[in-house]
């Protein structure tokens, strides 16, 4: 039986190269790529847990891709969302509901989607001012968490 600890790289690998090349569609130059890595110690306040994730983001113009993983939650997920504008150790509203397409694999997932963003929103991604949080059963406060960094 495959499981998603097993084939997490490869996986991610997979979805990342997809997400950053999409076929049929011209190369483009103005993409904007963030990354952050998902700890129960980002939270603010920060908590103990095993449980480990990443995502990446990819934005073109207004539309925003991305890639979420975790792995050896506390108990299944039950909301992955965008949150800001806000720096490390602050809190802030939802931006943006990412959706519950985690499968189902239980506590340990690999999730994708799009999403179309506003120019206010567009502004406080590009300065360092989203996270995201993943939610569950256990935390429903929130289990991992990470900023929002540009990396191109």
């Amino acid at each position: 039986m495959l499981t998603a600890a097993r084939w997490a790289l490869p996986g991610q690998l997979c979805l990342l190269m997809l997400m950053m090349f999409q076929p049929g569609l011209p190369a483009r130059a103005d993409t904007e790529r963030y990354n952050g890595a998902l700890r129960g110690k980002e939270l603010s306040p920060p908590i103990e847990t095993h449980a480990l994730g990443s995502v990446q983001l990819a934005l073109v113009g207004d539309q925003l891709s991305w890639i979420v993983s975790f792995y050896d939650l506390d108990s299944p997920p039950v909301s992955v969302q965008m949150h800001g504008p806000a720096g490390p150790g602050e809190n802030a509203g939802m931006l943006l509901d990412m959706g519950n397409n985690w499968g189902d694999l239980g506590r340990n997932n690999i999730m994708s989607g799009k999403a179309v963003i506003n120019a206010d929103q567009r502004a406080s991604l590009s300065s360092g001012k989203w996270y995201l949080l993943v939610r569950t059963r256990s935390h429903p406060g929130g289990e991992l968490r990470g900023q929002m960094q540009r990396f191109n």
